[in-house]
This record gives C-alpha cells, sequence and structure tokens, in this order.
C-alpha cells in the first residue's frame, strides 16, 4: 500500500513537472526571428513629469540590414543600416547624414523585453497552481503560463525601485501589449508598449536598405 501511495506521489509530482529548457524551446519555437522581423510599436510614458509617446517602426532583414523610422515630440527620424554604414534622415529638416554603425537598432531592447529569458540566469520552473509556474533568476521573477506557452508576467525588485510587466495577449495568442509599472520611492512611472505589427520581414524590399 505505502508502494502505490509513493509511486501516485511521485507521478502527481513528475505531471507538473516543466523544466527551463523546456520553456526556452516553447518560447523560440512560437517567436519570429530577431534577425527576421517587422515591427511596429507605439510606446506611451506616464510619469510624475508628464505624458510622452513615441512610435517606432523597425525592419531587419539578417543582423546587417536594419531600416527604422522613429517618431517623437523631440525627434522624426529614419535610419537605415547597411553592414557597417547607417543612413539617418531628420524628417523634419530632410538632412541626411552617412556614419560608421557599430551598435544596435532602434526598437531592439522592445524585443528583448518580450522574452526576459533570452539572458541572465534562471532557476527551473516552480509549480504554482493549474497552468502557472514561477520562473525565478538574476533580473527578476517570470509567470509562465505551460498551456498558451507565455510568459504573463514579470516582476524585478531592487533596493532603488520595483516594476512589473503585464503582457496581453489578442485571442490567437500574438502578444498585443506590454505595460510596465515603475515605483521609486513614492513615484510612480507606468510604461504601456502597444505592439502594432509583428510579423516576418521577407516582404520588405531590400532596394530600401541601398544608399
Amino acid at each position: 500500500m505505502r508502494k502505490i501511495l509513493l509511486s501516485i506521489f511521485l507521478f502527481s509530482i513528475s505531471s507538473f513537472a516543466l523544466s527551463l529548457n523546456q520553456v526556452k524551446s516553447d518560447l523560440k519555437s512560437s517567436a519570429l526571428s530577431q534577425d527576421s522581423v517587422e515591427m511596429s510599436i507605439r510606446t506611451t510614458v506616464n510619469s510624475p513629469a508628464g505624458k510622452q509617446t513615441v512610435s517606432i517602426y523597425m525592419v531587419k532583414k539578417g543582423p546587417t540590414k536594419i531600416y527604422t523610422e522613429m517618431k517623437a515630440p523631440f525627434m522624426n527620424l529614419r535610419s537605415i543600416v547597411n553592414g557597417s554604414r547607417m543612413k539617418v534622415v531628420d524628417l523634419n529638416t530632410n538632412k541626411v547624414q552617412i556614419l560608421p554603425y557599430n551598435g544596435e537598432a532602434l526598437g531592439q531592447k522592445t524585443l528583448s523585453r518580450i522574452n526576459p529569458l533570452d539572458s541572465g540566469d534562471w532557476l527551473e520552473p516552480v509549480f504554482v497552481s493549474e497552468n502557472l509556474y514561477k520562473i525565478t533568476g538574476s533580473k527578476g521573477t517570470i509567470c509562465y503560463n505551460s498551456s498558451k506557452k507565455r510568459i504573463e508576467k514579470f516582476e524585478n525588485n531592487d533596493a532603488e525601485k520595483s516594476s512589473l510587466t503585464t503582457f496581453t495577449y489578442d485571442a490567437e495568442n500574438n502578444l498585443k501589449a506590454m505595460d510596465v509599472s515603475v515605483i521609486a520611492g513614492s513615484k510612480e512611472t507606468k510604461v504601456t508598449t502597444e505592439i502594432l505589427a509583428l510579423r516576418s520581414s521577407k516582404k520588405f524590399p531590400d532596394k530600401l536598405y541601398e544608399f
């Protein structure tokens, strides 16, 4: 009888088991390649200093071709990266600059925030309830839904501030928005990033990278 109960107990534990490698694999299989992506995002920041909205349109075709347009109250720029060169156009004045390039595209940080597991050290998932797991790491704590294979929340706390990111999806499980609340002292800043478009860049014309 004791062996039977032990077997049932071990089976119940194994049925809830989920490895970190499995989570990373599931997220990777459902995501677009970051080197071949077309995305349009709108970020709204509400802080004690006021409200500000920035729109970014970015297309990557491989690691060496990046097309970006950024619209904000303080700038309206287009940048085109092709290999080691970058063309920057001020869309307000039509001023053009050709510069050396060895940096990161505007909007690239948004891609990295979509999946925090892409970097940092993380522990194995811990079962919470139903299909939800908690994954703790050097960058914070993730709430993961194993049934829908998606990140629901991402929380980070340190001595200076705390932040909570909530991910919103549509009926087809596509990411639609990230809402971030950052509290530092007694002040709160809210950042909402809306994913207006996120798809493969294979149909984007290559000639737009030529300059």
